[in-house]
């Protein structure tokens, strides 16, 4: 399908040297007065689209985090759900539908990963009446029909190389769909499924009539680290997005929050946090935008630990622990790079 020609001239600019270039999303989404934003559906505690009409999650968060950065607004975001494909084809700015950062997806794919916001691992969830507890259980057991999405995804290939490299006499059986595959497991089709495990417990939490009836097993079995996703053409925006994320883990390292911000930029004597919220500037110059830019993620949003408590954690019906998402002095794997 050809684009029209208005569309051309907005998504292409001509520099000094006559380089012909993407046009920056920054100011796309300045004009605009919105982010368009990509997640993946019905996911509890992620993204879920609410009855009416609006959206919850910890990737929704982080779609509207994009929002306040850009145009001070958290709400300046329009959401829908979208995978890579919308992405490459400028649908979206940006999506945060779980995407796991693959060496494939990287290198043949016009998208960046700007960081990793959650740390995962692929896991099972089963019938409780099949007895199994564990990994070991499972793989004990003969002739399990295993549901994974395909024909692309990483759980497919992580249950393939699974299989092969244990020689469990499972069975798998191949969806197309998310929601394919939650209709083929619940309705009977499927012993087992494999997702995410982090996505596994916020659906099984979700099943409050008959959550007994399934079981999400404690191990997994790859490693799965969670990104954003943009096009490759804007390295600016690449950075962004990524300084977005790492505010959020920043401000709860140094100990800001939403409640406190305010006194912080007030008041605050250390370097980093002046830096950080906007008191000193610079921070706004690579990115063409006011030096508030994180001030307003914080004020908005709240830290990385206030936005993953919020969406997932013990207060909620999920109480999913941080685990790998903590902080690393805490234990976790996550730390932002200087802000300086």
């Amino acid at each position: 399908m050809a684009f029209p020609v208005a569309l051309l001239v907005m998504m292409m600019v001509v520099t000094s040297s006559g380089v012909v270039q993407a046009a920056s999303t920054i100011e796309t989404v300045k004009n605009r007065g919105f982010v368009l934003c990509g997640v993946t559906d019905r996911v509890p505690g992620f993204s879920l689209h609410e009855a009416d009409g609006s959206w919850s999650g910890f990737f929704v968060d982080f779609c509207r985090a994009a929002g306040a950065a850009v145009l001070g607004n958290a709400d300046a975001v329009q959401i829908e759900s979208y995978w890579l494909d919308a992405l490459e084809g400028r649908e979206v700015d940006i999506l945060h539908a779980g995407s796991t950062w693959t060496l494939v997806r990287d290198t043949t794919r016009m998208i960046d990963f700007p960081g990793i916001y959650f740390y995962d691992g692929q896991g099972f969830i089963l019938h409780s009446n099949l007895g199994v507890k564990s990994l070991k259980d499972a793989m004990t057991t003969k002739d399990l029909k295993v549901c994974a999405i395909g024909p692309s995804s990483t759980a497919r290939a992580n249950l393939e190389e699974f299989i092969a490299n244990t020689g469990v006499t499972w069975t798998l059986v191949p969806i197309q769909t998310m929601d394919g595959m939650w209709r083929a497991f619940f309705g009977g089709r499927c012993d087992m499924a494999i997702h995410d495990r982090s996505a596994l417990v916020a659906v099984h939490a979700g099943r409050l009539d008959d959550s007994d009836d399934y079981v999400v097993l404690p191990e997994v079995i790859s490693k799965e680290p969670l990104a954003p996703a943009v096009r490759s053409d804007d390295v600016q925006w690449r950075d962004l997005i990524f300084w977005v994320t790492m505010a959020t883990i920043a401000a709860e390292d140094l100990g800001v929050n939403q409640d406190n911000v305010d006194d912080m930029l007030a008041h605050s004597t250390s370097p980093e946090v002046r830096r950080l919220l906007g008191a000193d500037p610079g921070i706004g110059v690579g990115f063409g935008l006011s030096d508030d830019w994180a001030y307003q993620v914080i004020k908005q949003l709240g830290n990385y630990g206030e936005i993953f408590a919020r969406n997932l954690g013990p207060k909620t019906q999920f109480k999913m622990s941080r685990g790998l998402n903590q902080l690393w002095r805490d234990g976790g794997l996550l730390y932002a790079p200087p802000v300086r």
